[in-house]
């Protein structure tokens, strides 16, 4: 009789363990920066519900210190100064379902907004020395990074990793958007190699209506330190 009231008894812990761990909301980071600050930006929170994160600036040259969330779904809120004042909600995020750890690119509207693009920062398709292009833009962008090309058609994005022909310490970079037919050049540099970051490079329309664009570092552990 024991025997048989055992694995019943396996079935029900189980299922029990399983549904304890679905319920547990996953631990999620975001990382984020601005391409561009609205006027007059104050201090902002993370809101999940009614919770709300610690205040803290959004930056546009680096990317923020990490910001636990429990839930995918969120909204970016102006920090108040006392907890009963309502939220002025600045951007609604979604976290897509795969992945724990993300930054989110955000670029300011008309209206003292932001427009959020959000990327997974745990891809195990993007390491060190990648860079990640996103062309926000109404231009296409067309690009030489040493041996490799770029062609961002508006709204695309594209991840490379770039392959010098002349040093092991730099490559040559040039960038022009495509209007009426003809390159219009965006910048002729050359940019260092590195093997303890990864990039973002956002384009985007600047104020004058012709496309910008900002670039970002983020430094991460090189392969095989602890």
């Amino acid at each position: 009789m024991t025997r048989l009231l055992i694995f019943p008894l396996i079935l029900l812990f189980t299922h029990h363990a399983i549904a304890a761990e679905q319920a547990a909301p996953k631990r999620l980071s975001i990382r984020i920066f601005a391409v561009a600050l609205a006027k007059d930006q104050g201090p902002v929170c993370v809101m999940v519900g009614e919770s709300r994160n610690p205040a803290f600036e959004i930056p546009t040259t680096q990317l923020s210190d990490p910001q636990s969330v429990t839930a995918r779904d969120f909204i970016l809120a102006e920090a108040t100064t006392t907890p009963e004042a309502p939220p002025v909600a600045l951007a609604t995020i979604h976290l897509p379902e795969q992945g724990t750890d993300f930054r989110i690119i955000l670029i300011p509207t008309a209206n003292k907004s932001y427009k959020p693009v959000v990327i997974r920062g745990d891809d195990p398709k993007f390491s060190n020395g990648d860079f990640f292009f996103i062309n926000l833009s109404t231009h296409d962008i067309l690009g030489i990074l040493g041996a490799t090309k770029l062609d961002l058609k508006p709204g695309a994005q594209e991840m490379v990793k770039p392959v010098s022909t002349k040093s092991d310490k730099f490559f040559e970079v040039k960038i022009a958007r495509r209007e009426e037919g003809k390159l219009l050049p965006l910048t002729n540099t050359c940019w260092p190699i590195v093997k303890d970051n990864r990039s973002f490079v956002i384009f985007y329309n600047g104020e004058n209506g012709r496309p910008t664009y900002r670039a970002v570092d983020e430094f991460m552990k090189l392969p095989g330190a602890s």
